[in-house]
């Protein structure tokens, strides 16, 4: 059996020892990113510190010194030809309640992964994408961010873990549609494609967007905020996240799916990186 973790360091130094007042522990009070390892680096590093660096600012986490946190990220990332980093930053350690008061320093977990081994089948033969029962909460306030308050996200894996399909798209409780279970979504119809809209809920994926920047001259992308009945008659459909890349859809619920138009985009996202 192979390992679950490669490597685990906090605050830089080698260990797997965390403060049980750890703010992330208690309250999920911190922001975490994840990245593809590929050939000895981290792909699209600067994406994921800036993230991480907004992330904190916007939800008032002490900064730590993200030159150290790029600096081991890239040292250790030359060890693996293929795997998964993951940063996660807390708010610190502190005291029973909810308040930061004394809370000066953050804390920096990395750890690398190995990659999963089932994602190279899942891209050529794509997925069976269905609609989960679960819906996910309105936040304005905390749409977009990768925070680590994953709770709605841990039960809607449960849903996939005891469903027939691979994955799940999520709605949230206006009934618009939001994501998958990990995972931004793209469909195509009418030869436009078409993204769902996060202000109300949901992450902001870093390969979501980057293919919303870098493919003007390439297609035309609608953000939109629709309901489910907006995907009837679709013509094609991807899942993405910064580890899986572009994860064609070769049926959702019951329509089958063309996989040629997401492997068209899958290799222009290729090409341009």
């Amino acid at each position: 059996m192979k390992p679950n973790m490669y490597y685990q360091s906090v605050n830089g130094q080698v260990e797997q020892h965390l403060s049980i007042n750890n703010r992330g522990l208690a309250y999920g009070d911190g922001v975490f990113t994840t990245a593809k390892v590929l050939d000895g680096k981290v792909e699209r590093l600067a994406s994921h510190i800036e993230r991480l660096t907004m992330s904190c600012k916007t939800l008032n986490i002490p900064l730590p010194d993200m030159n150290k946190v790029i600096i081991e990220l890239m040292a250790v990332a030359e060890r693996y030809t293929l795997s998964v980093a993951k940063v996660i930053i807390t708010a610190g350690d502190g005291g029973r309640g909810y308040s930061r008061q004394g809370c000066q320093t953050s804390n920096v977990i990395i750890t690398f992964h190995p990659f999963p081994e089932h994602y190279a089948n899942m891209q050529q033969q794509g997925l069976h994408l269905g609609v989960s029962s679960l819906k996910l909460g309105i936040s304005p306030l905390l749409s977009g961010i990768k925070h680590l308050n994953r709770l709605e996200q841990v039960l809607v894996r449960q849903e996939v873990d005891n469903r027939a399909e691979d994955d799940l798209l999520v709605l949230n409780y206006f009934d618009n549609i939001v994501e998958a279970s990990a995972a931004n979504v793209f469909w195509l119809k009418n030869n436009v494609w078409y993204t769902p809209e996060l202000k109300e809920s949901g992450v902001e994926g870093l390969m979501r967007n980057h293919i919303l920047q870098t493919t003007g001259n390439y297609c035309k992308i609608e953000i939109v905020n629709v309901k489910l009945a907006a995907l009837v008659n679709i013509q094609a459909m991807f899942i993405c996240n910064s580890v899986m890349g572009i994860m064609p859809v070769r049926q959702f619920q019951h329509q089958k799916l063309a996989l040629m138009p997401c492997r068209d985009m899958a290799k222009f996202i290729e090409d341009i990186c």
